[in-house]
């Protein structure tokens, strides 16, 4: 294959790219004027024969195609004691499928100036495609493969193996990284969520070939999955192209666990403490529980999180790093699970000024709490969260991260089209009932990475206090 022709392909596929940029820039330097709701071309969705459900999305403004297959299985589905499969089962998707090896899946992609990926988080398991229009059939070709017939090569396998465990070595240099990790199992408890997406180094040492082709074989079926096609399309010769494409993927569906249990409530503070003698800079972690993703304050909580710690003009930004100047970052966010969610605040400080960060932050949440906010904020919160929802769909791989979202969680089918209707409905009263319902400051988990003696100092009386181990 020569050279000429791959690099021709990929300028094709940048020119198109910056082009869909470009379009994202004006509109960033347009300046704060309303956002108008957005409208979507008809959207169809079927079931596939074999189970499989498929939504399809025409949009021409670009001549390109994004698939994206959702399967309803992540690292919370990892086997006890083989923590680590769901990851390094995507990693090797690509790594060898159907007829093609590793190098010539990427050469072929390459070729038509389009990308190939598989990933995978919590609860989903992810495989995109991106294409100009006219290398469809090659994309679908690979895609397919991809999902139905990964190799598993053993060499491939023992590659992929060594760069997660590389991975796993190298995070614990990390304080940031080492601070998310601990976090989980000591805010999650025995939840199937509180393990790192990559592992553990026990777990990835002990996986066989044999685990990723069981975990591929029990959760990629067509039945546990859904599959978007978002771009320059027609559904009526689309549906039949992928109804014969995929007609070989006929896997039954395996068992898989339930809903997730409920996550175990705090009582009071509990303060952990990850010993790493040589930081300069401890990071602090506050965790309390949330709600999940269908949850019926989801705006309201939305609005609430936006003006305490979700954007650069919030009150914890304003506060602890501008007027205190104690941290150069701090931000608030609700991690919503289909079942659970929590509701979290990280940020970084000095070491001699970990006690006054903390005692500052709760500080501003509760206050926030107490009072609620402005009605200078209430607007600003809401004009934020609407300009910025539109930006995230320029791309059909964002239109497509959408719609997926929508089934997967089971949102309102017209959560797109009612976005800044539903964001703009959003009442003080209902903020300060999301404020004082799901912003938790009694009842948390915290977690430092810091000296484990100055920091053991600092932290007295703010919770029972406890040593955690590093992942």
């Amino acid at each position: 294959m020569s050279a000429a022709p791959h690099r021709a392909g990929a300028t094709r596929h940048a020119a198109v790219r910056r082009i869909a940029a470009g379009v994202t820039l004006a509109l960033l330097l347009a300046g704060p004027a309303p956002a108008a709701p957005v409208q979507l071309p008809p959207v169809t969705k079927v079931k596939l024969k074999n189970g499989l459900t498929v939504i399809v999305l025409p949009t021409h403004r670009l001549p390109l195609v994004d698939l994206r297959l959702v399967t309803r299985a992540g690292a919370a589905n990892d086997p006890a004691g083989k923590e680590g499969v769901a990851s390094l089962t995507a990693d090797l998707l690509t790594q060898g499928a159907g007829p093609r090896n590793a190098q010539q899946v990427a050469e072929d992609i390459a070729f038509v100036g389009g990308s190939l990926d598989a990933s995978v988080g919590p609860e989903q398991f992810v495989v995109t495609c991106e294409v100009l229009k006219r290398d469809l059939a090659t994309g679908l070709e690979l895609f397919h493969d991809a999902i139905v017939a990964p190799t598993f090569q053993p060499a491939e396998f023992a590659r992929k193996k060594d760069e997660a465990l590389g991975t796993i070595a190298s995070d614990r240099d990390d304080p940031s990284t080492v601070a998310d990790k601990a976090m989980l199992p000591f805010a999650l408890g025995s939840s199937r969520l509180a393990h790192p997406v990559v592992g553990l180094e026990s777990s990835v040492k002990g996986l066989s070939r044999d685990d990723v082709v069981a975990f591929h074989q029990q959760h990629l079926t067509p039945q546990n999955s859904l599959l978007a096609v978002v771009g320059d399309v027609n559904p009526t010769t689309l549906i039949p192209e992928l109804e014969k494409s995929f007609a070989d993927w006929k896997r039954p569906a395996g068992e898989t666990p339930g809903p997730l249990a409920p996550l175990a409530r705090f009582q009071g503070r509990t303060v952990g403490i990850v010993a790493k003698p040589e930081v300069t800079q401890t990071q602090i972690r506050m965790v309390a529980l949330g709600v999940p993703r269908n949850h019926p304050d989801y705006f309201p909580i939305e609005v609430a999180n936006t003006i305490l710690g979700a954007g650069f003009t919030s009150r914890l930004v304003n506060t602890i790093r501008v007027e205190q100047g104690l941290t150069y970052s701090i931000s608030s966010r609700f991690r919503m699970y289909r079942d659970v969610g929590t509701f979290e605040v990280s940020t970084f400080t000095r070491n001699a000024t970990l006690r006054r960060t903390i005692d500052e932050t709760l500080k501003v949440i509760r206050s926030l709490i107490d009072q609620g906010p402005t009605d200078d904020e209430l607007a600003k919160a809401q004009r934020y969260l609407t300009g910025q929802f539109p930006l995230g769909l320029q791309a059909p791989d964002g239109l497509a991260r959408q719609l997926l979202d929508i089934e997967f969680y089971g949102l309102d089918p017209r959560f797109i089209q009612t976005y800044d209707e539903k964001v703009n409905a959003v009442q003080m009263t209902d903020v300060r009932r999301a404020l004082k319902s799901y912003f938790n400051v009694d009842d948390l988990r915290i977690l430092v990475v810091s000296h484990p003696d100055s920091a053991k100092a600092a932290l007295a009386g703010l919770g029972t206090i406890q040593a955690v181990e590093s992942p």
